[in-house]
């Protein structure tokens, strides 16, 4: 395993630390004024920043490539010398380690989708179906007001998928390989992706979708093996099962995120992807899993609970790659 600089067991420290901060506070709604100052919303706002004022539908479609491929090096060139000089103030001073916590908590986020799923939950189970619908909002494009109650629970527990693959696993993947500016670039790539505007993957957005894909299959696969491990602890979850449907459908579904997706349906028994409907138009997808296509608040319960424990795995194999570190 390629570890940045050598230091290796700091940088594994931290994570676990980030991991942990966040878990405990990460629901914790700080002042505008200072939510502002993210790392991570900085990054977000560049990029929506670049995108109004580059991704123009006037452009032809090589000048819109060109500059999207021109943006993402922009970002990458702005993140990884700032990773690297933190890391050089971390070799000097203290200050500059509590500088690189700062950045991975920024940039490791596990507790906010765990709380807007529960909360949707909460509210299938015992409010009106008008609020379930707003209480997923921030976790979907498409058209709330056109969701039944097992759509919103689908919604929720696919979103706990995609955000452990891209706000968990990512970051921690590639902090581990390249220490502070590998967790940089991939969230210079995401929030690229992420931030885009107008839906042409294959225009402007053609360079942020090829880096995020780089970024996070394999943090998928890492997704996938944690909810596998995961499922042992984790009551009626099948861990068997999370392996075969990991390795049989995981390349199905036309995202990055397949693996992780694959497994958790496999854990839980549920068939997830398939079509989706946005506004008046069916977006085909493939079926991934084999169980109940009928979601229930029950079953985003299951998958919460797969979820924080997956966190737990993940932590304890930062915490073995020190040990294996500190011994070789």
């Amino acid at each position: 395993m390629l570890l940045f600089l050598g230091q290796s067991t700091e940088i594994l420290i931290l994570l676990i630390a980030a991991l942990a901060i966040d878990a405990y506070a990460g629901g914790f709604v700080w002042p505008r004024s200072l939510s502002r100052l993210n790392p991570a919303h900085l990054l977000g706002r560049l990029a929506r920043w670049f995108d109004d004022r580059l991704n123009r539908p006037e452009r032809t479609p090589r000048s819109l490539r060109i500059r999207g491929w021109v943006v993402l090096l922009t970002l990458l060139a702005l993140t990884i010398p700032v990773g690297l000089a933190v890391h050089g103030l971390a070799l000097r001073s203290g200050f500059g380690w509590a500088l690189a916590l700062w950045l991975m908590v920024a940039f490791v986020t596990l507790r906010r989708t765990y709380d807007q799923a529960e909360n949707a939950r909460r509210l299938l189970q015992g409010g009106t179906l008008a609020e379930a619908r707003l209480s997923v909002d921030a976790l979907t494009d498409r058209d709330i007001y056109r969701l039944d109650d097992h759509a919103v629970a689908r919604i929720a527990l696919e979103a706990l998928t995609e955000r452990f693959v891209a706000w968990v696993a990512a970051p921690l993947l590639w902090a581990t390989l390249f220490g502070l500016p590998g967790l940089l670039a991939q969230g210079a790539a995401h929030a690229g992706a992420h931030m885009l505007r107008r839906g042409d993957r294959k225009l402007y957005g053609r360079a942020f979708d090829l880096a995020d894909r780089l970024f996070q299959t394999p943090a998928s696969w890492l997704a996938g093996l944690a909810f596998t491990v995961a499922a042992i602890a984790v009551p009626t979850a099948r861990p068997l099962s999370a392996a075969r449907i990991l390795l049989r459908d995981g390349g199905k579904a036309a995202c990055p995120d397949g693996r992780a997706l694959a497994a958790m349906a496999g854990a839980l028994d549920l068939s997830l992807g398939g079509p989706r409907l946005y506004a008046a138009v069916t977006v085909p997808g493939e079926w991934i899993g084999s169980g109940r296509a009928r979601l229930q608040p029950d079953d985003v319960r299951r998958a919460l609970m797969l979820y924080a424990v997956s966190g737990v795995v993940l932590a304890g194999a930062l915490a073995a790659t020190i040990v294996v570190s500190l011994r070789l």
